[in-house]
């Protein structure tokens, strides 16, 4: 007599479910700054299935209520605020952090999330000097931490097409590069407040957040390290706005013999057009064109063989942050792996941007031995 008992054939289609619904099981995600940033990245992570936003903290109640109202726009609500960071660290339903925090306020809020274990993408600059990365750098690394800084533009589409072109040998070996980043002057008084740390010229006013991002991308796509850098600023005072107006020229050398020239602006009106070109010449003469975040084009000597690449995406995608978190979430945290872009990674290109203030005071390139 056989005395095993007969599968029941629904068990299997019950336990595949559960299994699904572990594979499913989103990660619990906890905003360290509910700043503009802080919205930046839930626009993204509301569009990741295997993302959810669990907790937010912010030391301002006033932070709270806002986000909140953002929050229910979106179509979802967090479900617990905190004004102490080690209280939303001990929530069991955390299971990583975005930290979108101004970069001199970071050391201490990124030293208590690698204290609780937790794992974390830190918007860029990760802190305000290449000291202070080395330290949380050090500290996660002992701990066994995986810390991410968030230079999204990585992960944008246009930038991402363009390295692929320019890694394929299409243009040939790249010789000069010129990127021109317009952002208008209304656009960054809706970001930040006036009176806002931001608008603080003696600590560099915007220029190293806004140039931070290039300054990644730069060594990115060219595979390379820089030689010199050379810049010049032109501030303005914008008191129909209440902040504090840039124009930023500078000129790269890179180990590669590459020279690329940057243009940044916070002073221009929105009807300048495209906030974004960047032009790749290479030696055969070709060259690859990201006219603005939703195209490429390849241009070669026939004009029939051009060739153009356009991309359809939506407000989070355009710089890179929904791949960007995206990434993070699947391969970083869900995938266990050792993130593709690392603080050291950040504190060169931090480097690169606090050169610009240095070069632009001193009238005199800034050499760099070793970013």
């Amino acid at each position: 007599m056989n005395n095993r008992t007969k599968m029941n054939p629904n068990s299997v289609n019950l336990n595949s479910i559960l299994k699904k619904q572990c594979l499913m099981k989103k990660v619990g995600i906890g905003l360290a700054g509910l700043g503009f940033m802080a919205r930046v990245h839930s626009r993204a992570l509301n569009g990741i299935p295997e993302a959810k936003i669990v907790a937010a903290w912010s030391k301002f109640p006033d932070e709270h209520n806002k986000f909140n109202e953002f929050s229910k726009k979106l179509g979802f609500e967090i479900e617990t605020y905190y004004t102490d960071i080690k209280k939303m660290l001990e929530n069991p339903r955390v299971d990583t952090v975005i930290c979108a925090i101004p970069s001199r306020f970071v050391e201490p809020i990124a030293k208590e999330i690698i204290q609780a274990g937790k794992p974390a993408l830190i918007e860029c600059p990760p802190c305000d000097t290449p000291e202070k990365i080395d330290r949380i750098d050090k500290l996660a690394k002992e701990r066994g931490v995986k810390l991410m800084p968030g230079h999204c533009y990585r992960f944008a589409p246009c930038f991402k097409k363009s390295k692929e072109l320019v890694d394929k040998g299409e243009i040939g070996g790249p010789i000069f590069v010129h990127f021109r980043e317009f952002v208008p002057a209304e656009s960054l008084a809706r970001q930040w407040a006036p009176g806002s740390w931001i608008w603080d010229k003696d600590r560099g006013g915007p220029i190293p957040t806004m140039t931070v991002f290039c300054m990644d991308m730069a060594r990115w796509l060219l595979n390379s390290e820089p030689v010199s850098l050379y810049a010049t600023i032109k501030w303005q005072d914008l008191p129909q706005l209440g902040i504090l107006g840039y124009t930023v020229v500078n000129m790269i050398k890179f180990e590669n013999e590459v020279t690329w020239v940057n243009e940044f602006s916070g002073s221009v009106v929105p009807s300048m057009g495209s906030p974004m070109t960047m032009e790749i010449v290479g030696e055969k003469g070709n060259a690859v064109v990201a006219d603005g975040p939703e195209k490429v084009i390849l241009y070669t000597e026939k004009k029939e063989e051009q060739q153009v690449w356009s991309f359809d995406i939506t407000r989070p995608e355009r710089w890179g942050h929904k791949p960007q978190d995206e990434y993070f979430i699947k391969s970083v945290i869900l995938g266990r792996e050792e993130p593709i872009v690392k603080l050291q990674d950040a504190k060169k290109a931090l480097k690169m941007s606090l050169a610009i203030l240095e070069s632009s005071k001193t009238g005199k390139a800034v050499y760099f031995d070793q970013v």
